[in-house]
């Protein structure tokens, strides 16, 4: 550059014009630039945006070679350039270093120049760091977003709309999936990888996703290629343009949900079925009962039945639980058999069995209730037992007797009620009589409450007389009510409705502790007898409520008698018993009530040793004339000779019967004849003016009588 030069026409070159031009555009140019000699490797000039770039003043650049601003892995190469002059005329990436020891990553290209009459190299330098870096980062970010479409859990694909809906992308999940792999699906289409079905399904689907802004979500079966069926849960969606151009692209994501749907699908099964007899439980009941009375799916009538196993407790309770589980497996498995597939059964609860019959009039539902009552007359293998059991039925017609669940399922309960009042082993239709009865307990049953409340009740005493002797042995307590508006209510109204209730507890502490705080004012020889309910016993707290009665009253133990009936033994007999014998312990007295009604009364006798059994009034009724009564008169006084055991003969109300009862040695009697009940206060007067002539009060009694008669 320093050499004169000629122009194109011929004419000399003012080198000074020329090189002052070079430094102005050299030393001015944006971009870093410099000139070096390839012998010494030194710098003879560089411009200001090389000074800015590296951060080297000129005077430190008039002291450095081109190696000093390499790193020194890249010094060998540089030296293996300028020798090879490989590094002119093209462009070579390098990294320089720059004055504070940040290395850099530059593009340059070198040129063989003249520079004041030497040979030298202009380097053009372009800084790439940022450039690079960006690169590397796009790079990075696409590696990362390949690996994580590659390795997501979800299956994902993405189809070219304008291109017959070939799929540009597949990952694994997605093969996974659809039991194909990326390979073999990328460039193809739904027509040549699935069957037409399913291809039309999921070409129609496209569609509908290409037309929508927003997500098409859908779950459906995907047949593999090996056969197998999936359950996949898909959502697409198109993929929208920066330009707001027509989409091209449809993305999807889909999940393998089989397991889940299998899992959901047991979670609903035992939500909605009885885990003992696999049957569906009452939640599923309910719902198909709802849907069979909605109007709008024109529901045809149908009967309710409710079946409830007669004596299942006394199995449960005899012969246990285990015993009890596999009664109630079995009658569901008798009933299965009877029932159409238009009807629909299922297991409520404890022993009750729903139906729901698809039947028409009421002859066919009679018949089939029957057939329902005929399933239980083969007895059911128990264990090493067979043991005969009944049902009870209760119907509604739907929908006549209801047109709501809840309603036609109270009234088929209603029905229920009413078979097992009729002593079970039956059948009952629903009749509006049957709600009012409901009603009447409903309210009797707020009015008993009120009468526990507010003492409307009241004890009367009949008395109680031994034949040996006829003196006064005890007084029966009976419970009366006088309620403020109906009166005096019989016992059997309001007692039943107290044992269904549990207002028995109550009620029963109550008939104790004033049983007890009377009899306290009484000679020490009359006893007190109180009836206990076989409900009492079902109740926790009854030998306490017993305990707290006497030492409240004063009363000793033996002067108290209670009264139960066989009741108590067809229920928790074991747990019961227990209890008699703990109130043995205690000194209490127990008698047999009704003795010679129930089914096994001559067994329970060496179920427990009773101090007295009571023979029922309907053995006693007619004696003077019916051979058969006094037959059996005759043998229980020898029974309970035998048993040493008290008998007291109830209901007595002839001066004949009390003679014949006498001429058999009867311990005991009670009846109007003797005294009918009464109030305590009278109880005391009475007892006041009898005891000093009991040994002649029977037989004023009878003499009086027989001379009326005469």
């Amino acid at each position: 550059m320093a050499d004169s030069e000629s122009s194109g026409s011929g004419e000399p070159v003012d080198t000074a014009e020329t090189d002052e031009d070079f430094r102005v555009l050299f030393t001015t140019h944006p971009t870093p630039m410099w000139v070096y000699d390839p012998q010494t490797l030194k710098f003879l000039i560089i411009n200001q945006a090389a000074v800015q770039l590296y951060g080297y003043d000129r005077e430190q650049f008039g002291l450095l070679t081109v190696l000093d601003i390499r790193p020194p892995a890249e010094r060998e190469r540089m030296l293996e350039a300028i020798r090879d002059k490989s590094d002119l005329d093209r462009p070579q990436r390098w990294q320089h270093l720059k004055a504070d020891g940040e290395i850099i990553e530059v593009l340059t290209y070198g040129r063989q120049v003249r520079f004041r009459g030497l040979d030298a190299v202009l380097a053009i330098v372009q800084d790439r760091t940022e450039v690079n870096q960006a690169y590397r980062q796009v790079h990075h970010t696409r590696s990362l977003l390949d690996n994580l479409v590659s390795n997501l859990p979800l299956g994902v694909f993405v189809k070219d709309m304008e291109n017959a809906g070939r799929y540009v992308l597949f990952n694994e999940a997605a093969g996974a999936i659809s039991g194909r792999t990326p390979k073999e699906v990328l460039g193809k289409t739904d027509n040549t990888l699935y069957p037409r079905r399913d291809a039309v399904r999921f070409s129609r689907q496209d569609q509908v996703a290409m037309r929508r802004s927003e997500v098409l979500s859908m779950e459906q079966n995907m047949v593999r290629p090996d056969g197998e069926i999936r359950v996949v849960r898909t959502i697409k969606r198109r993929i929208p343009t920066t330009d707001g151009s027509r989409p091209r692209y449809l993305i999807g994501l889909s999940e393998d949900v089989t397991e889940r749907r299998e899992i959901l699908s047991r979670i609903e099964h035992v939500a909605m079925h009885d885990a003992l007899t696999g049957l569906p439980n009452r939640a599923f009941f309910t719902d198909h009962l709802r849907k069979l009375l909605k109007k709008e799916h024109g529901a045809e009538p149908f009967a309710l039945l409710y079946l409830d196993v007669d004596q299942f407790k006394q199995v449960n309770d005899s012969m246990g639980h285990p015993a009890g589980d596999l009664l109630l497996s079995e009658v569901a498995s008798r009933l299965r058999k009877l029932i159409s597939p238009d009807d629909f059964i299922a297991r409520i609860n404890g022993d009750e069995f729903a139906i729901a019959f698809m039947g028409g009039d009421i002859r066919e539902i009679s018949l089939f209730a029957e057939k329902l009552m005929a399933l239980f007359a083969e007895p059911f293998r128990l264990e090493d037992n067979e043991e005969y059991i009944g049902c009870s039925i209760g119907i509604a017609l739907a929908p006549k007797h209801g047109d709501e669940v809840d309603l036609l399922l109270r009234n088929a309960d209603l029905a229920l009620h009413a078979a097992k009042a009729d002593g079970r082993s039956t059948f009952r239709f629903y009749e509006q009589s049957m709600r009012l009865a409901a009603e009447r307990r409903h309210i009797l049953t707020l009015e008993l409450r009120q009468a526990l409340n507010e003492n409307q009740f009241e004890l009367y005493y009949q008395p109680i007389f031994t034949l040996s002797d006829d003196s006064i042995s005890g007084f029966e307590a009976l419970i009366r009510w006088h309620h403020p508006q109906r009166g005096m209510v019989s016992p059997a109204e309001f007692i039943p409705v107290a044992e269904e209730t549990g207002l028995i507890s109550g009620i029963g502490q109550w008939v104790l502790r004033e049983a007890c705080l009377t009899a306290a004012r009484w000679p020490k020889s009359v006893k007190i007898s109180v009836n206990l309910s076989a409900a009492q016993f079902d109740q926790a707290g009854l030998l306490d409520t017993v305990v707290m009665a006497l030492e409240e009253a004063g009363l000793e133990p033996h002067r108290l008698e209670l009264e139960i009936t066989e009741s108590i033994f067809l229920s928790n007999s074991r747990q019961n018993i227990q209890m008699l014998y703990a109130l043995r312990e205690l000194g209490v007295r127990i008698a047999m009530d009704d003795f010679g009604t129930g089914y096994s009364s001559l067994s329970y006798l060496r179920s427990f040793p009773f101090d007295k059994i009571k023979i029922d009034r309907s053995f006693v009724s007619g004696i003077e004339v019916d051979t058969r009564n006094l037959a059996i008169i005759q043998a229980v006084a020898v029974l309970g000779a035998g048993f040493n055991i008290i008998t007291t003969a109830e209901g007595v109300e002839t001066a004949q019967q009390l003679s014949r009862l006498r001429n058999e040695h009867f311990g005991e009697v009670q009846g109007f004849f003797t005294g009918r009940p009464m109030p305590a206060g009278e109880a005391d007067i009475f007892i006041a003016s009898k005891t000093a002539s009991s040994a002649r009060l029977l037989n004023e009694l009878a003499s009086s009588a027989m001379t009326s008669r005469k």
